[in-house]
């Protein structure tokens, strides 16, 4: 069934509508947790059939097809009987004992898709309606004359470990592997003591003479010698002492061999009735929740062919443009990881289970063509308590004297900017709605945590040490000299601490944030000092000793801006006011954006070079390639009602018609080189 599995996830993705796209939609359960439409016209607007039946051809999809069914004789996805230029649905939907997989595609024809089951898979005949299942028929696919059905159940682990369960549906405990089985019975005790008693009775000195006069060579001039009267040499002693009697020394004692193999037979043919019943108890359990699986996939998807169930709604999805590719909307999310919570762990380590309570209604994407660049649009919906906290927080926008120091020439930066007051003020509350609601001694824990945070911190003091927003610009790459603690030896094995220094690549970076109040660097310096931890270098703080001394050595406070970075040049000329920025298109996206991320593609195989990684041959020339690249990039402006909203992309080159076309491309171009 993996080829049928494999066919079918290829051609899901493949597809994303027009004549049967609202039916489709309809036939969606309402209470699906996640769905997706894929926009197979959308799709084919900007790539060619043709691109994707090379990628195919090469992954070997249309041989293994082939070589199961000699009825298939094609390599062209547009023969596999489904209208590719048609939407597409999959779904998820999961409760305490299920979660269910589905999707649904509009068929072209019936004979063709037929073709690319398996010979030996019967196809069960009800009216118009034609069937398969996998072989522990927890997956069906249904299909008529113009829709495919297929819908995959698994059974909730959380659910069938319930002890109520178990015995509701005769599920057996699996046995417990007895490690106490597996020690060997080895005396070694009593090695020990043959070894102490040996070391009590020879005459170790006597050995140690025997040994030097046994191995010291000497060369010495030969000697003849008198072999006439062989018989005059002192023979040996007529009887040698046993046991008991004195001069006897008794062998070095072993332990029994006979003993030590019998325990491994014993540990071995423990094991292997132990894998034999933990085999048997798991295949039972497993029987009987693939019987559950299969009633509960069957009872689902007759409703859904059958109409009897409530339509899943949404208005984006029916309404889909040319250039949106896929879209994905989660209804609940709080809800759906819910189900999926480590219960019996958390209930293990915290007595409980936290509340989980994030506050999120929804979570949308849109994957979208727009010339070269592909892009997807998001938004996350909080409910209305959430909404209020994180409005306040990203009240804030970007300290403008922050952008003279961001280059285009950069590698890549971060603008992060929130309001620390209300962070702070909100923070508790956020803390007791996700991680409360448990009994004991943790909540309590927690209660007083939350509490504590309230009565000790003070929000507005801490918001003038740290406002909030933040700049972290990576320059790049660069050389630079660094100390590190080297070991000698004497001869004698005595060593001693030698100080050297190296060139090191490291990355180039610098980072600043706002502080109204910079009492608490500056007191926290005169220490560093004190401590020989921290040298001055006439207002540029440099930091010493250790691994830190790599990256962040320097720090510089000025108009109420602290600088951190590792490029000592880059903060003289900040504190001389000398600096040159070139602030353009990377300043004004971290302008007008209180989120922003941004890395700057085309450096990437220079990047690489300066570092000397190793690039397989089949990805050298998309490496070199990318110097041709736009930027990656993601950035958000926060809420706009209830909806946190944000966008993230790429900027592929004009070397293609658009951005799904390169990336296709791109994906024939590595395949090609994976298997010459």
């Amino acid at each position: 069934m993996n080829n049928l599995k494999l066919a079918i996830a290829l051609l899901a993705v493949s597809l994303g509508g027009n004549v049967y796209s609202q039916d489709l939609l309809s036939k969606v359960p309402a209470e699906s947790k996640v769905v997706v439409a894929l926009n197979g016209k959308g799709f084919f607007k900007h790539a060619s059939a043709q691109q994707l039946n090379e990628i195919l051809k090469r992954a070997g999809l249309f041989k293994k097809i082939a070589e199961d069914n000699s009825k298939f004789q094609s390599e062209n996805i547009e023969e596999f009987g489904i209208d590719i230029n048609a939407k597409s649905y999959l779904y998820t939907n999961v409760n305490d004992s299920m979660q269910f997989f589905g999707a649904m595609m509009p068929l072209k024809n019936k004979a063709q898709f037929e073709s690319i089951f398996p010979e030996e898979y019967t196809i069960d005949v009800h009216g118009d309606l034609n069937t398969i299942y996998s072989e522990d028929r927890t997956l069906r696919i249904s299909w008529n004359q113009n829709t495919i059905f297929l819908l995959a159940g698994v059974p909730m682990d959380n659910y069938f470990s319930r002890e109520d369960i178990k015995q509701k549906f005769g599920l057996l405990e699996l046995p417990e592997y007895d490690y106490a089985a597996e020690d060997y019975d080895y005396d070694y005790d009593g090695v020990d003591s043959v070894a102490v008693a040996a070391d009590s009775t020879l005459d170790w000195e006597a050995w140690a003479e025997a040994a030097d006069t046994v191995y010291q060579i000497e060369e010495e001039a030969p000697v003849e010698r008198d072999t006439s009267d062989l018989y005059s040499l002192p023979l040996p002693p007529e009887k040698v002492a046993q046991p008991g009697e004195e001069g006897y020394i008794a062998p070095p004692m072993v332990p029994d061999e006979f003993t030590y193999v019998d325990s491994v037979l014993e540990k071995d043919e423990y094991q292997d009735d132990y894998y034999l019943k933990y085999s048997e108890t798991s295949n039972h359990n497993d029987s009987i929740k693939n019987i559950f699986a299969n009633q509960e996939v069957n009872n689902l998807m007759d409703r859904i062919i059958a109409g009897n169930i409530k339509s899943y709604k949404s208005k984006k999805m029916t309404s889909m443009k040319d250039n949106e590719l896929l879209r994905i909307e989660i209804g609940s999310l709080d809800s759906l990881m819910h189900f999926y919570y480590p219960r019996n762990l958390l209930y293990g380590y915290m007595s409980g289970q936290p509340a989980f309570d994030y506050g999120y209604e929804s979570i949308n994407s849109t994957v979208v063509v727009d010339g070269n660049r592909m892009k997807i649009l998001g938004d996350v919906s909080f409910d209305k308590e959430m909404t209020r906290y994180y409005k306040e927080m990203y009240n804030k926008k970007i300290n403008p004297k922050f952008v003279n120091y961001l280059n285009d020439d950069a590698l890549g930066f971060l603008s992060i900017n929130l309001n620390t007051e209300a962070y702070l003020k909100h923070m508790p509350r956020i803390v007791q709605r996700v991680y409360g609601g448990m009994d004991g001694k943790v909540e309590k824990i927690i209660d007083l945590f939350t509490t504590s945070m309230e009565i000790i911190v003070d929000e507005k003091a801490v918001a003038k040490v740290f406002k909030g927003d933040n700049l972290f610009i990576l320059n790049g790459i660069t050389q630079k000299e660094v100390k590190y603690i080297d070991y000698e030896y004497d001869d004698d094995y005595n060593y001693q601490e030698i100080e050297k220094t190296k060139m090191e690549k490291i990355p180039n970076y610098l980072w600043m944030f706002s502080s109204d109040d910079t009492r608490i660097f500056e007191k926290i310096f005169a220490i560093l000092e004190i401590e020989n931890n921290m040298v001055n270098h006439d207002g540029i703080y440099e930091i010493v000793g250790g691994k830190v001394d790599e990256f962040a050595p320097y720090i510089l406070i000025q108009q109420g801006i602290v600088f951190l970075g590792n490029d000592l040049e880059q903060m003289k000329q900040i504190k001389d006011k000398t600096f040159k920025g070139n602030p353009g298109r990377f300043a004004a996206i971290a302008k007008k954006n209180k989120f922003s991320m941004l890395f700057n593609t085309k450096k990437v195989p220079s990047m690489v070079d300066d570092l000397d990684l190793p690039v397989h041959r089949s990805m050298e020339s998309e490496l070199k390639g990318l110097s041709e690249y736009g930027d990656i990039y993601m950035i958000s402006n926060g809420l706009k009602g209830k909806n946190f909203t944000w966008e993230a992309g790429v900027d592929f080159p004009k070397t293609g018609k658009n951005a799904l076309d390169f990336l296709l491309n791109s994906m024939d171009r590595v395949s090609k080189s994976l298997n010459d």
